[in-house]
């Protein structure tokens, strides 16, 4: 055996200490070797898992987007309805606006025309990302379905966008189901959605479309309905009390003020955290005090000349409204210009106020009275006063007098006149004025008195119709005939008087059938273009 020396030793130590080292490393190594594969393992069942998940992700999407209309729908699916608005002969005095009976009130504004409070106050609530995001919120999304993976319902996390498709594009009998299969259809559809329309559109529909409430439909009726004024007149706080309305309808500054009051400050808040108010701001618009009507229909009791807008919106649906289609005005959102002069009509009414007055000093039993003022060359209907107060119940201010008949005591007597003068009388004809028995078909005579009591011998039928003399008039009558007397009147633009002929006497010369006093105008009109 060969003597190990020094040199040897050391050579020796060397190699026994890289043994050691070597079997140190290697089982590290092979350690090293296990967490890659294990890793490698993991990274391709995500990958399957992933691919899998995405595949099941493109199947439902093609299994639902299959069965949805295009998002185009988003246009020509929205509501139509609009509160039909009538205004005077300039257009700029708003005499009535009528509400769909079905769905409400609801006019339409651009977003152009908005308060900006309007949007921002929405979206500070509603969708903060909404300018940036593709049409879903994601992180609402995901919020939700965090809290529906432990309450076991489907609801919230909704954007903007998916609100709109869900009020316009889902059908009515999905609308309010809490099922995925409803948010699935809503995603797809926001995002179509926001990838063919401007953003600013979107939200513009999405204001106009929502219920606030009561009659309330879209952002203007609701302004109109709550504050009194146009969505462009909102002030920062009032905004702020409408945007949260959307959610929860009854919440309203009518129906639960407090409520109102309360999530007003959310809304605020939110604005304060996207930045869009200071802190101070949001306080000082919470401290505001608010005047908010008491009524939904208070909007609608401030009324000029509602008597003739009311005959107006008859007319209009007369005109337009069938049986097949008996909201074709409102499902149109009609605006109607009048004829109506508002300084004429003011004054109209001053008059016949004081004219009433006038007659009860006097110890006359009369309490109300009615206005009719028309422009002879065309028709048109300048004036038109149903009563002196339309809210008064005691005399059923209500009723438009104007429309209703009534008996028009000797302002009847030209069209028997002008009947005799179609029969060859002239003004000239002398007509007796004396104490006169008209026998009546019934054996009994009628004994007919002038106003002032008095006879006047021969008189012209010129006198007698300026004068107003009873006697010569009945006598008129009774030689043109009642039967023709009627037609005169029928064609001058009386329509009513259409009872059979033994209904009427001589009497009807003073007044002795019932015309209305709109149709007595326009026969005197006749008068007045000389034929």
């Amino acid at each position: 055996m060969k003597r190990l020396d020094r040199h040897d030793h050391i050579l020796m130590e060397r190699r026994r200490r890289q043994r050691k080292v070597v079997n140190h490393v290697r089982p590290f190594f092979w350690l090293g070797q296990g967490c890659l594969a294990i890793f490698m393992t993991l990274f391709v069942i995500l990958l399957a898992v992933v691919g899998i998940s995405f595949a099941a992700v493109m199947g439902i999407y093609r299994t639902y987007a299959a069965q949805l209309p295009d998002a185009s729908a988003i246009e020509y699916e929205q509501e139509e309805f609009q509160t039909v608005r009538i205004y005077d002969s300039t257009g700029t005095v708003l005499l009535y606006e009528s509400v769909d009976a079905q769905r409400g009130d609801r006019i339409y504004m651009s977003i152009d025309r908005m308060s900006p409070w309007v949007w921002k106050s929405a979206v500070a609530l509603e969708d903060r990302n909404f300018f940036e995001n593709t049409g879903i919120n994601v992180r609402g999304l995901l919020r939700a379905f965090v809290s529906n993976l432990g309450g076991g319902s489907v609801q919230g996390g909704s954007s903007i966008t998916q609100q709109l498709v869900k009020n316009v594009i889902i059908p009515p009998e999905e609308r309010f189901q809490q099922s995925y299969a409803r948010k699935i259809k809503e995603v797809i559809l926001a995002t179509e959605v926001t990838r063919q329309y401007p953003k600013n559109k979107i939200l513009e529909w999405y204001l106009n479309n929502n219920s606030y409430g009561g009659l309330a439909n879209g952002i203007e009726a609701a302004s109109q309905i709550y504050f009194g004024k146009s969505s462009s007149e909102l002030t920062l706080a009032e905004a702020a009390m409408l945007a949260p309305i959307p959610n929860f309808p009854a919440l309203n500054p009518i129906n639960d003020p407090e409520s109102a009051k309360s999530r007003q400050q959310i809304a605020l808040q939110a604005m304060v955290e996207t930045g869009m108010i200071t802190q101070a701001e949001a306080d000082a618009a919470f401290a505001e005090t608010l005047e908010t009507r008491t009524s939904y229909v208070e909007r609608f009791d401030n009324l000029t000349a509602p008597h003739f807008a009311l005959y107006v919106l008859d007319k209009i649906k007369q005109e337009y409204n069938t049986t097949d289609d008996p909201y074709f005005i409102w499902r149109n959102g009609l605006t109607i210009y009048t004829t109506l002069d508002v300084g004429l009509q003011k004054y109209a009414e001053q008059v016949a106020r004081e004219q009433v007055v006038k007659l009860i000093e006097d110890g006359k039993n009369a309490h109300n009275a009615s206005v009719v003022a028309i422009k002879n060359g065309t028709g048109e209907i300048l004036a038109m006063v149903g009563s002196i107060d339309y809210n008064n119940e005691e005399i059923d201010g209500q009723v438009n007098v104007a429309i209703s008949e009534r008996q028009p005591g000797s302002s009847f007597k030209p069209y028997v006149y002008l009947t005799a003068l179609q029969k060859d009388m002239t003004p000239a004809t002398m007509i007796m004025d004396v104490a006169t028995a008209f026998p009546q078909a019934d054996g009994t005579y009628y004994r007919p008195e002038n106003y002032d009591r008095q006879y006047h011998g021969p008189v012209s039928l010129r006198n007698a119709m300026a004068r107003s003399y009873n006697i010569p008039a009945i006598r008129v009558m009774s030689q043109v005939g009642v039967a023709d007397a009627l037609r005169t009147a029928h064609r001058m633009g009386i329509n009513g008087l259409s009872n059979s002929l033994s209904y009427y006497g001589l009497n009807l010369v003073l007044g002795g059938g019932e015309v209305t006093l709109l149709d007595h105008t326009f026969a005197y009109s006749v008068f007045g273009n000389q034929g």
